[in-house]
């Protein structure tokens, strides 16, 4: 039951790969769900564009699972377009141990999740490893936040998330070491009395969701609430 949390995908990943190895099982099935596009494909663009076999995303994404020793046939990308195989969905996802969640436009994805192929409480119940980058990790608060840099709107703001993680704390990804923005961050950790962790892209936080033991990697920064005055 971890949650691997990363800014970047292939810098986080080298962060912990070493750390995933000693978890991952030859045998294990892995999941990625690749659903946060900048605008709206169907079935055939996503197989033949989006993740085409041995395209760019493919080879990050399935590759880095073959690196923690997962067979290939074991993998399995899910199309959200395909509409015969949705009701499959919660079937491969329950059969599987790895789920990668990648990263784009959180509202899309988290529309993809909840009302396209309403695989929300499969994923907040999951028993596995979750592997999410950028969106990919946020959605996985209960609520999550993006400030204004990174919002597609140029403001700060709350956000609904999946809930697989219940807000034990809350961690900003695409982090910057900028005074008036990492003075952000601490005003959220001393508003929500809660840690706050700003994970740069040479980042990566990974969260055991049954022992609530969290372990940071590389350049991640802590803001504990602080008593206002």
């Amino acid at each position: 039951m971890y949650s691997v949390l990363l800014s970047e995908y292939e810098k986080g990943m080298k962060l912990v790969n070493d750390k995933l190895k000693k978890i991952v099982k030859k045998n294990y099935k892995a999941v990625i769900i690749s659903w946060a596009f900048p605008t709206e494909l169907d079935y055939k663009k996503f197989n033949e564009e989006w993740f085409e076999i041995n395209g760019r995303r493919y080879n990050k994404y399935v590759g880095s699972l073959l690196e923690l020793g997962i067979e290939e046939s074991n993998i399995s990308i899910l199309n959200c377009y395909d509409k015969k195989s949705i009701p499959n969905f919660k079937k491969i996802i329950d059969e599987s141990n790895i789920i990668i969640i990648t990263g784009g436009n959180p509202e899309m994805l988290y529309s993809k999740i909840t009302q396209e192929t309403e695989i929300l409480y499969t994923l907040k119940y999951y028993k596995g490893i979750i592997i999410g980058f950028s969106a990919g990790a946020e959605l996985q608060l209960k609520r999550y936040f993006i400030t204004a840099k990174n919002n597609f709107y140029k403001y700060f703001a709350f956000y609904d998330g999946i809930g697989i993680l219940n807000d034990p704390f809350y961690f900003d990804v695409h982090s910057t070491k900028n005074r008036k923005y990492l003075k952000k961050l601490q005003d959220v950790a001393n508003e929500k009395k809660k840690n706050v962790y700003a994970i740069f892209d040479d980042g990566a936080m990974i969260y055991n969701r049954k022992s609530n033991k969290l372990e940071k990697f590389g350049n991640v920064l802590t803001f504990e609430p602080k008593e206002q005055k």
